[in-house]
């Protein structure tokens, strides 16, 4: 794994590089939600990823501690990836927007991203940890299960819209045994 540094994002002083990010993100679900559904890239939330993402940031990194935690990884200086943690509800958080550039995949990066926000949730007091993810996303799915993530229902508060909950993988974690 390469030297890389964790930086807890603000919302406001972080805004250009999360809403990069962010957009980066989007733009790559929404074309894989479009191939996996078969639905125009247009027609998935609505509003191109440039315009969602700007208009969500709030609610998916705006959680400070301990409430939640919102980082942007860097690899040699550079901008690598992010990832999150957000409130659900009382004991209960969602990890948000774990993602890399493509150049940074493949490097147990993801996994270092996982374990963090997970200690950060345990630290936190949350007891549970939600998450979804889509069907096309396998290198995901494997680091999810490979951080002891397993599969449940359609958790309140998630972002994915109902239509597409019955193809789409939710998933937990009980945080117990790390207390």
């Amino acid at each position: 794994m390469p030297a890389h540094r964790f930086i807890v994002a603000d919302a406001n002083a972080h805004a250009v590089e999360l809403i990069e990010l962010n957009v980066e993100y989007l733009t790559w679900v929404f074309e894989g939600i479009g191939r996996h559904f078969g639905i125009p890239q247009s027609e998935v939330a609505g509003t191109p990823a440039s315009e969602y993402a700007p208009a969500v940031i709030g609610q998916v990194c705006g959680d400070p501690p301990p409430r939640g935690i919102f980082y942007l990884i860097e690899v040699d200086g550079t901008l690598a990836g992010m990832g999150g943690l957000r409130f659900l509800h009382a004991g209960a958080a969602e990890i948000k927007r774990v993602y890399l550039r493509r150049q940074y995949r493949g490097m147990n990066l993801g996994a270092a991203i996982v374990e963090r926000l997970l200690a950060d949730a345990a630290a936190f007091g949350y007891r549970h940890v939600f998450l979804d993810t889509a069907p096309f996303m396998a290198a995901a799915h494997r680091l999810y299960e490979n951080s002891g993530f397993t599969d449940c229902a359609p958790y309140e508060g998630t972002e994915v819209p109902p239509a597409f909950h019955a193809r789409w993988r939710f998933m937990c974690r009980s945080l117990q045994a790390q207390k």
